[in-house]
C-alpha cells in the first residue's frame, strides 16, 4: 500500500490544482488531473490512476508497484528509475515518455502507446505488450525476456543489444528497426515483418521465423542455427557470414540462389561436387565437408571456412583473399595460382598441398602444417610462418621478402633463387636443415 507521506503529497498536489471532486485520502485517484506534477520518489504502489491526466509529470524512481494507469495520459512524463512491477498500463499513453531504467516486470501494457519513448536499459520481463505501439522507441539494452509482444509495432525502433529471448513476437512489425547484437534466442516471430531490418550479429538460435518477411534485411554475421525459416521471405537480404547450420527451410522459403547453396553445403556437405566458378564470397561454411570437390576459379573471398574439410579439393585459381582458413583440412588440395592474400591459415593442414604460384602476401600461417607441400613460385611477402612445419617443402623461386620463419621446422625444406633471401638468412636456414638449390 502507498505510504501516508506520499498520499499527503498527492493530496496537497490535488488541492493545489483545485480538483472539483474533493479527492479523499484513499488509493483511488481515478480521473485526477496532475499535469506537470512532481511525484518523484513517492511510494504509490496499489494506487488507482485510471484515466488520470499525468502529462509531463515527474515520477522519477517512484514506487508504482501494482498501480493502475489504465487509459491514463502519461505522455512526455518522466518515470526514469521507477519500479512498476505488475502495474496495469492497459492502453496508457506514454508517447515520448522517459522510461530509462524502469522496471516493468509482469506489467500489463496491452495496447499501450510508447511511440518515441525512451526505454533505455529498462526491464520489461514477463510482461504483456500485445498490440503495443513502440514506433521509433529507444529500447537499447532493454530486457524484454519472456514477454508477449504479439502484434506489437517496433517500426524504426532502436533495439541494439536488447534481450528479447523466449518472447512471443507473432505478427510483430519490426520494419526498418535496428537490432544490432540483439538476443532473440528461442523467440516466436511467426508471421513477423522484419523487412529492411538491421539484425547484424543477431542471435536467432532456434527462433521461429515461419512465414516471416525478411526481404531486404541486413543479417550480416547473424546466428540462425536451428531456426525455422519455412515459408519465410529472404530475397535481397544480406546474409553475409550467417550461420545456417540446422536451419529449416521448405519449398516455399524465398532465398537467393547463392544463399540456398550455402545452406545446402552447410547442412548436407559438398563432398565430390563440381562447384567451379561458384560465388561463395562472405559465406559462412564453418565445419563444412567439401572434400574431393572441384572449386576451381571459385570466389571465396572473406568466407569463413574454419574447421572445414577441403582435402583433395581443386581450388586452383580460386579467390581466397582475407578468407578464414584456420584449422582447415587442405591435405593434398590444389591451390595453385590461388589468391590467398591476407588469408588466415594458422593451424591449417597443408600436407602435400600444391600452392605453386599462389599469392600468400601478408597471409597468416602460424603453426601451419606444410610438410611436403609445393610452394615454388609462390608469393609470400610479409607472410607469417612462425612455428610452421615446412619439412621437405619446396620453396624454389618463392618471394620471401619480409617473411617470418621464426621457430619454423625447416628440415629438408628446399629453397633457391628466392627474392628477399640474404646471405645471412641463407646461412641461418642451412643451420636449421634447409637445402638451397641456387644453381641453374
Amino acid at each position: 500500500m502507498a505510504n501516508q507521506k506520499s498520499l499527503d503529497k498527492l493530496q496537497k498536489l490535488i488541492n493545489n490544482t483545485a480538483q472539483t471532486n474533493n479527492q479523499k485520502l484513499t488509493n483511488n485517484f481515478t480521473g485526477i488531473s496532475l499535469e506537470c506534477a512532481d511525484l518523484s520518489l513517492c511510494d504509490l504502489n496499489d494506487i488507482d490512476f485510471t484515466k488520470a491526466i499525468l502529462k509531463d509529470a515527474y515520477l522519477l524512481c517512484a514506487n508504482l508497484k501494482r498501480a493502475n494507469f489504465s487509459h491514463s495520459d502519461l505522455s512526455h512524463a518522466n518515470l526514469s528509475g521507477a519500479i512498476m512491477w505488475f502495474a496495469n498500463l492497459n492502453h496508457v499513453n506514454l508517447k515520448s515518455a522517459d522510461l530509462r531504467g524502469v522496471s516493468l516486470r509482469g506489467a500489463n501494457l496491452k495496447g499501450a502507446n510508447l511511440e518515441s519513448a525512451n526505454l533505455w536499459r529498462s526491464e520489461i520481463t514477463d510482461a504483456q505488450l500485445i498490440q503495443a505501439n513502440l514506433t521509433q522507441a529507444d529500447l537499447i539494452l532493454t530486457n524484454l525476456r519472456n514477454t508477449n509482444l504479439t502484434d506489437a509495432n517496433f517500426s524504426y525502433a532502436q533495439l541494439d543489444q536488447a534481450n528479447i529471448s523466449d518472447a512471443n513476437l507473432t505478427n510483430a512489425n519490426f520494419s526498418h528497426a535496428n537490432l544490432t547484437d540483439v538476443n532473440l534466442r528461442d523467440s516466436n516471430l511467426k508471421g513477423a515483418n522484419l523487412s529492411k531490418i538491421n539484425l547484424v550479429r543477431g542471435q536467432l538460435n532456434r527462433v521461429n521465423l515461419e512465414g516471416a518477411n525478411l526481404e531486404g534485411a541486413n543479417l550480416e554475421g547473424a546466428n540462425l542455427s536451428d531456426a525455422n525459416l519455412n515459408y519465410a521471405k529472404l530475397m535481397n537480404a544480406n546474409l553475409n557470414h550467417v550461420n545456417f547450420r540446422g536451419v529449416k527451410i521448405n519449398y516455399a522459403t524465398e532465398l537467393d540462389d547463392k544463399w540456398y547453396l550455402v545452406w545446402d553445403i552447410v547442412n548436407h556437405g559438398a563432398y565430390g561436387r563440381t562447384l567451379n566458378n561458384v560465388d561463395l564470397e562472405y559465406a559462412n561454411l564453418k565445419g563444412a565437408n567439401i572434400g574431393n570437390a572441384n572449386l576451381a576459379d571459385a570466389n571465396l573471398r572473406y568466407a569463413n571456412l574454419r574447421y572445414a574439410n577441403f582435402s583433395n579439393t581443386n581450388l586452383s585459381n580460386s579467390k581466397l583473399t582475407n578468407t578464414n582458413l584456420r584449422d582447415v583440412n587442405l591435405i593434398k588440395a590444389n591451390l595453385s595460382n590461388s589468391n590467398m592474400q591476407g588469408a588466415n591459415l594458422s593451424n591449417t593442414l597443408l600436407f602435400n598441398a600444391i600452392l605453386t604460384g599462389a599469392l600468400l602476401n601478408e597471409a597468416k600461417l602460424l603453426k601451419a602444417q606444410l610438410c611436403d607441400a609445393e610452394l615454388s613460385n609462390a608469393k609470400l611477402k610479409m607472410a607469417n610462418l612462425m612455428d610452421a612445419n615446412l619439412k621437405n617443402t619446396k620453396l624454389l623461386k618463392a618471394d620471401l621478402r619480409g617473411i617470418n620463419l621464426e621457430g619454423a621446422e625447416l628440415e629438408g625444406a628446399i629453397f633457391g633463387k628466392n627474392l628477399g633471401m640474404t646471405e645471412e638468412m641463407k646461412q641461418e636456414l642451412v643451420k636449421r636443415g634447409a637445402i638451397f638449390q641456387d644453381k641453374d
